[in-house]
């Protein structure tokens, strides 16, 4: 009796009758996907504080790095004293060292808090599909089911741990380089906090957007994974009913939705760039040409000016990755929809 069941499938699938596209995972609020997925990090958490104190660390020597380059430009270069390089050589390349040690333990320790998430999400996972009835095999695409056990459940780690991680990365990077950058001029600070509101604008018009285009783009991966499968696992009989070209155009006809969803997103995330990278642009040439001016009269040194730049695209690139992280957070959110379905 099961046998036939399965040759019914079978035959259905060759058939055409399982062609159409993976439907669209409801929608599911953001604090649902934390309260649902965040106990599979248990585990993990008590690695968390050591992490958000690795994340701090980059910023704080950066900043560090750029007052050794202000003095060596203000202290050495300008007034040729060379006997005051060592000592600042010294204190920056002994910054590095600990940038580095950092930067490899936050990698490292990183790397395991998110695999071991994914591990125990997908046994998890797993697990759950295993005791499922026969009659939702027959009625879903296993090709998406696999979609979703892989590249969704890494999606959700984003969402949860590394997403975390990075935007404390960026608010950290974000308030250090804020700080130094009203200790060395705060009025030229002021000036560069003017385009902050444009930021906003920008992101608040091409949130929802990029949203939809995220969500589009992962049903539509799970569409094609599943299209794939299905042909393939049934080979034996595509070629027994003479079925191939009708399978190639379903696979190319599955690509192209694909693609167009992938090419949307693009789109849209290619506009949002070069509008961020704008908007970026006008802060720094306001502060430029202000700078310039106070240089002239004589209100601030080359080495100030030179540092003030440099830190203040170091303050954007964090507003710039809190965006990137927000956009992340969608196709994720995306992600979570379609496990919890």
């Amino acid at each position: 009796m099961e046998v036939g069941r399965v040759l019914r499938v079978l035959r259905r699938r060759v058939d055409g009758a399982a062609e159409s596209s993976v439907g669209q995972a409801p929608p599911v609020p953001i604090r649902t996907i934390l309260r649902r997925f965040w106990p599979y990090a248990a585990p993990q958490r008590r690695w968390l504080p050591v992490l958000l104190l690795l994340v701090a660390v980059p910023p704080l020597v950066e900043g560090g790095q750029l007052l050794l380059f202000k003095a060596m430009i203000d202290d050495v270069m300008v007034p040729r004293h060379l006997e005051a390089f060592l000592p600042l050589a010294v204190a920056f390349l002994g910054l590095t060292a600990v940038g580095g040690v950092a930067s490899y333990l936050d990698t490292v320790l990183s790397a395991r808090i998110s695999q071991a998430f994914l591990l125990s999400m997908r046994t998890s996972f797993f697990r759950h599909l295993q005791h499922l009835s026969l009659n939702f095999f027959e009625r879903r695409q296993m090709g998406d089911v696999l979609a979703r056990l892989s590249g969704d459940v890494a999606a959700i780690e984003t969402f949860l741990l590394s997403g975390v991680a990075d935007a404390t990365s960026a608010i950290l990077t974000l308030g250090v380089f804020t700080a130094l950058l009203l200790v060395l001029d705060w009025q030229l600070a002021l000036l560069s906090f003017v385009v902050i509101p444009l930021f906003w604008f920008v992101t608040r018009s091409f949130s929802g957007r990029l949203k939809a285009a995220s969500r589009e783009t992962r049903r539509r991966s799970g569409t094609l994974t599943a299209a794939a499968e299905e042909s393939l696992a049934n080979v034996m009989l595509v070629q027994a009913y003479n079925r191939q070209d009708h399978e190639v155009q379903r696979f190319h006809r599955e690509g192209q939705h694909r693609y167009r969803a992938l090419m949307r997103t693009s789109r849209l995330g290619g506009l949002f760039s070069a509008l961020i990278e704008l908007v970026e642009n006008i802060g720094a040439v306001l502060v430029i040409g202000v700078g310039a001016w106070a240089l002239a009269r004589g209100q601030l040194t080359l080495g100030g000016l030179l540092v003030f730049i440099t830190m203040l695209s170091r303050m954007y690139g964090p507003i710039r990755e809190l965006i990137s992280i927000v956009n992340a957070v969608y196709a994720a959110s995306a992600a979570a929809e379609r496990v919890l379905e």
